[in-house]
C-alpha cells in the first residue's frame, strides 16, 4: 500500500459540506513533539488567494486517488484558527529543507513527506530524500520511471522515519529550542560536530543555541577551527561566553585567536573574570609553543596531604576533567612544582602515606616558550601522556596533554602529504 504523500495532497481540492469548491490545500500543520505526530490544522488557499487555517476536526473525509479533502461544514460555518508559535507548517518548514537523520548521523534534504491515515487523522511517519523524491518534487517522476525501466536502473525511494528526524532549519521559539533538538542532543558530541559541519553558518548557530550548554561546549571543541570561529562570531556574546567558559582554557584561547580582535575582546569581557584571566594568559603565548598548547587547568596539591586526603580533594573538585587529573602535581605555597604522582599510583597507595613520601621528584617539564617540535619530541622520548609547563622559577603554569600535540601536528602532516602529491 502506497503511503499518502505530501506532494499528492498539496494543491488537492478542498470541498465544503455543500460540495462547493473552497480552494486548494496549501499546507499541513502539526505540533512536532510526538514520535509520529498527528496533523492538527490545514491551510487552504482560496481562489481569491486568501489563506484559511482550519482545525483538522473540520475534515469529514480524505480521499487519496485522486486526492481530495471534504469538510464537514459549509463555508459560512467554518471557524478559523491561528497557528501557535510551537507548531510547524510542514511544507514551509520541511519540504526542500535540511534535516538531520540522527540514526545515520547525516544531513539530508527533504523532497517529500509520508503520512498514514489513523482514525480519520493524518499522521506524519517519514520524510523522503534522494533522486526519486526530487524528481517527483520537480514533476518528472513518471518520465524518470520510464527511463529507469528502459535501462533497468534502480529508482529507489529513500525514506527516513520521522522518529529519527531532527529539523535544523525550523526556527522554534526560545522556550522550545531545547525540546526541538532533543533527538540531536542524544548523539555523541563528535557526531553532532560532523553534522554541524555540513550546515551553513546560520544553521550551525541555530543548532548550537538549541543544545544545552554542556553539549554545545563539547560539540564546539569537536569542530574544526574555521567552523568554531564562524559559530562563535554569529552567537550572541552572552551565549558564546557561557560556552567558552565551559571548555578548556587552551581551546577557548585557540578559538578567540581566530576571531577579529574586537570580537575576541568583547567575549573576554562577557566571561567570568577567573576564566577570562586564564584565557588571556594563554593568548599571550605564541600558538605553536608550550604556552600556546597548554591548559591552565592543572590539578595540584600540597605535599603534606595523605593519599586518602588527596583522593577526597579529587572527588570534591568541580569541573575536573579526566585528562587534567591523570597526573597530580605536588606544589608548594608559591605553586612551584615539587613532584608528580599518577592517579593510579595515588589510588593504590597506602591511604595514610603522605604525598611527598610516594611522589616522583624528578618531573619532566618544559618552559612556556618551548617550541612545538621540542614538545612533541619530549612526549615521545619519555613516553608521556601529560607534560607540565613551568616557568624559570619552576612555578606550575599549566599542562599539555598528548592529544593537544596530536591535534596540532596531524593537520600539518596531512597538509605536507597533500602538497607532495602535486610536486
Amino acid at each position: 500500500m502506497m503511503p499518502l504523500l505530501f506532494s499528492t495532497l498539496r494543491r488537492c481540492p478542498v470541498v465544503d459540506a455543500e460540495g462547493e469548491f473552497l480552494g486548494q490545500l496549501k499546507d499541513l500543520i502539526l505540533l512536532p513533539l510526538e514520535t509520529f505526530p498527528l496533523v492538527t490544522k490545514l491551510v487552504v488557499l482560496t481562489p481569491e488567494k486568501e489563506e484559511l487555517i482550519l482545525p483538522w476536526e473540520t475534515v469529514a473525509r480524505l480521499e487519496g486517488e485522486p486526492a481530495a479533502i471534504y469538510l464537514a461544514q459549509k463555508r459560512a460555518a467554518l471557524q478559523l484558527v491561528p497557528v501557535r508559535a510551537e507548531e510547524m507548517e510542514l511544507g514551509k518548514s520541511l519540504v526542500d529543507r535540511k534535516v538531520v537523520d540522527t540514526k545515520r548521523r547525516k544531513v539530508i534534504r527533504v523532497n517529500d513527506l509520508e503520512f498514514r491515515e489513523v482514525n480519520g487523522r493524518l499522521q506524519l511517519v517519514a520524510v523522503e530524500a534522494g533522486l526519486r523524491s526530487l524528481l517527483r518534487y520537480l514533476g518528472s517522476e513518471a518520465l524518470a520511471e520510464r527511463i529507469a525501466r528502459l535501462f533497468r536502473l534502480p529508482l529507489e525511494r529513500e525514506t527516513t522515519l520521522w522518529e529519527v528526524v531532527e529539523p535544523v532549519e525550523f526556527e522554534p521559539t526560545k522556550a522550545k529550542r531545547r525540546a526541538a533538538y532533543a533527538k540531536l542532543a542524544k548523539l555523541h558530541p563528535a557526531d553532532i560536530a560532523d553534522i554541524i559541519e555540513e550546515l551553513n553558518p546560520s544553521e550551525r548557530s541555530a543548532v548550537l543555541a538549541g543544545l544545552d550548554q554542556e553539549t554545545a561546549a563539547e560539540t564546539l571543541t569537536e569542530t574544526g577551527p574555521e567552523v568554531q570561529a564562524s559559530m562563535v562570531q554569529m552567537m550572541e556574546s552572552e551565549q558564546a561566553a557561557d560556552i567558552l567558559e565551559r571548555i578548556e582554557p587552551d581551546e577557548a584561547a585557540d578559538i578567540l585567536s581566530d576571531l577579529p580582535e574586537a570580537k575576541a575582546q568583547e567575549l573576554l569581557e562577557s566571561m567570568e573574570e577567573e576564566e577570562a584571566q586564564d584565557v588571556v594568559e594563554l593568548l599571550s603565548h605564541e600558538e605553536d609553543t608550550a604556552g600556546g598548547l597548554m591548559t591552565t587547568q592543572a590539578f595540584h596539591l600540597p605535599p603534606h596531604l595523605t593519599a586518602s586526603e588527596a583522593i577526597a580533594r579529587l572527588r570534591s573538585s568541580e569541573g575536573a576533567e579526566a585528562e587534567t587529573t591523570a597526573y597530580i602535581y605536588m606544589t608548594d605555597d608559591l605553586e612551584r612544582i615539587l613532584g608528580v604522582l599518577s592517579l593510579r599510583e595515588l589510588i593504590l597507595a597506602d591511604p595514610s602515606k603522605r604525598l611527598d613520601e610516594i611522589m616522583e621528584q624528578q618531573v619532566i617539564s618544559v618552559r612556556p616558550e618551548t617550541g612545538l617540535q621540542e614538545v612533541a619530541e619530549t612526549f615521545t622520548k619519555y613516553n608521556l601522556m601529560v607534560l607540565p609547563v613551568v616557568d624559570e622559577g619552576r612555578e606550575l603554569k599549566g599542562i599539555i596533554t598528548v592529544d593537544d600535540v596530536l591535534n596540532r601536528i596531524l593537520p600539518m602532516i596531512w597538509k605536507q602529504r597533500a602538497a607532495k602529491k602535486f610536486i
